[in-house]
């Protein structure tokens, strides 16, 4: 009995002993399935890494190439960009050249126009010298010959004829009559000598008379160019100061259109000057139809595009805030504020609106701290507004 005891307690020693294997089996099992997990993880986490390094390796591989095609394009865009700079400079060097003919040509009518008003002069004082000589010569003719300016040609063989004939054939005619007064015998002793005299003195008439004639000519023909190139010069002028006439007039009044035409006459020199204006809502109408804010912006449109036109170095403008009112008295600043920025010219403003004197950069007034003492005030309203900021 006490066997078989002994040997069951052995029985389950051994079981238990088996059980704690089996235990230690299974604990070896499971890290050994761990460890397999872990393993498969990192080998998966290997293959990415490999994978990623691959396509690094790729990527390296085809950068020289991208790199080679990048480069081509930065020397193909470099060499479009020099050729570019190369006919940037050719068309600024036919710009510079133009520029300079241009103002050569300038020049060129600035000295034929100095001349043309000498010649102008000259012959002014030529023609003023001849009609002296004219004049004289009639006097001596009405004290010697008592003939008048209008019964000469009566007494002469010019009469009816338009060109003056040559000296030759007049000398002929003047041997031909002195044959007929020998023939006559002698009358008077000094006929000769005063024959001698009057012929010289004829002569010189002759003279006289063609260089006026040739000086009248020419002074017309200079005329008529001075005309023709004013005309053009007017035109063009004109035109211009049309365009910006509008520009300005359409600013001013936020909308609207206006022209100016030459009226009266064909010719421009002659022609007279009429302002075609159209408010906005308003049908196109004469300046002498309109308000009397509406005149003075007219008026301040066309002064403002003849100075856009040709810049002047100062403007005064004196009291041409007074018919408007507060809106278009922005609008008038504002303008006057484009211009500024546009042009070199100082505008100098004689107002007493408040809202003009804001928008100005510097004020000058006249003050009276005592009866019968005036003091000038100078205000900088761009440093006030410096020193205020």
């Amino acid at each position: 009995m006490l066997a078989v005891i002994v040997k069951i307690k052995i029985l389950k020693n051994e079981s238990i002993k088996r059980k704690e294997r089996i235990s230690i089996i299974d604990n070896e099992i499971e890290s050994w399935k761990n460890l397999l997990i872990n393993s498969e993880k990192m080998m998966n986490q290997l293959n990415q890494r490999k994978s990623n390094l691959l396509n690094q390796l790729n990527d390296l591989e085809k950068q020289p190439q991208s790199q080679a095609e990048r480069k081509g394009q930065i020397s193909e865009s470099l060499r479009s960009a020099e050729k570019e700079n190369e006919e940037n400079q050719i068309l600024i060097e036919e710009l510079e050249n133009n520029i300079n003919s241009l103002r050569s040509k300038l020049n060129e009518v600035q000295e034929k126009m100095m001349l043309i008003r000498e010649r102008k002069a000259s012959s002014g004082a030529t023609i003023d010298g001849l009609k002296k000589r004219k004049d004289d010569l009639l006097d001596r003719v009405d004290v010697e010959l008592n003939l008048k300016e209008n019964n000469i040609l009566q007494f002469s063989d010019l009469k009816d004829v338009e060109e003056l004939p040559n000296a030759v054939d007049q000398e002929e005619k003047l041997d031909e009559k002195k044959r007929d007064r020998e023939k006559l015998g002698s009358v008077n002793l000094r006929a000769d000598e005063e024959t001698n005299k009057y012929e010289e003195e004829i002569k010189k008439m002759e003279k006289d008379r063609e260089d006026l004639v040739t000086a009248i000519i020419k002074l017309k023909e200079s005329i008529n160019e001075l005309n023709q190139k004013g005309r053009e010069r007017l035109l063009e002028a004109f035109e211009k100061v049309n365009r910006k006439f509008n520009e300005v007039y359409t600013k001013l009044f936020n909308g609207g259109n206006a022209k100016l035409e030459l009226v009266d006459d064909e010719d421009p020199l002659e022609a007279g000057l009429e302002l075609l204006v159209s408010p906005p809502g308003k049908r196109l109408q004469s300046i002498t139809l309109l308000s009397g804010g509406e005149q003075a912006l007219t008026a301040l449109s066309l002064i403002f595009a003849v100075f856009l036109t040709n810049p002047s170095p100062i403007c005064v403008l004196d009291e041409v805030d007074a018919p408007l009112d507060d809106a278009n008295v922005t609008r008038f600043c504002n303008l006057l504020e484009e211009l500024t920025k546009i042009t070199r010219t100082r505008f100098i403003i004689v107002t007493h609106h408040a809202l003009t004197m804001s928008k100005m950069d510097r004020l000058y007034g006249v003050t009276m701290p005592e009866k019968g003492i005036s003091q000038i005030v100078a205000v900088d309203l761009q440093k006030a507004e410096s020193m205020v900021a």
